[in-house]
């Protein structure tokens, strides 16, 4: 078998490995890795809320990576809300409507990562306030409808 062969079978097999280690993912470890991608999302999120609150100046830099990585957090954890996890040994915030509504619920998410991979584009403090804004907003529209309230 030539190189470019072996290259394409590698390929391949990485492909699929991944593919079915997402899918054998038990509903307790998938609850945990979006647990997880959730709190990089919150991190983040506090990043940029105390660049709103004036507690932190400015910085273009700071905005852009904080919007990255919520857009790389949300985008990793549209595969961790496999049907079958909205319960398993780990406490979950998932209402039942993700599994019930599948398709408003990936719209939604859907949003808020566009608008997270929007914010990489703001790079004046003018333009920060309206893009936090319609981050904010496309989160809570999801949290509203799929997310457990908090105690």
């Amino acid at each position: 078998m030539n190189n470019a062969k072996k290259r394409i079978w590698i390929a391949i097999a990485v492909v699929l490995g991944v593919a079915i280690s997402v899918s054998a993912m038990t509903a307790t470890e998938a609850i945990k890795e979006r647990k997880k991608a959730m709190e990089g999302v919150r991190d983040n999120l506090m990043v940029l809320g105390a660049i709103a609150k004036k507690e932190k100046p400015f910085d273009a830099e700071v905005v852009h990576a904080s919007a990255a990585a919520i857009a790389e957090k949300l985008a990793h954890s549209a595969d961790l809300f496999p049907e079958g996890s909205d319960q398993g040994e780990a406490e979950t915030d998932a209402k039942a409507e993700i599994w019930t509504n599948r398709e408003q619920f990936d719209t939604f998410l859907e949003a808020s990562r566009q608008a997270a991979i929007d914010m990489q584009s703001v790079s004046t403090a003018e333009e920060f306030p309206p893009a936090l804004g319609k981050l904010g907003n496309t989160c809570k529209s999801c949290h509203d409808l799929f997310r457990k309230p908090q105690q």
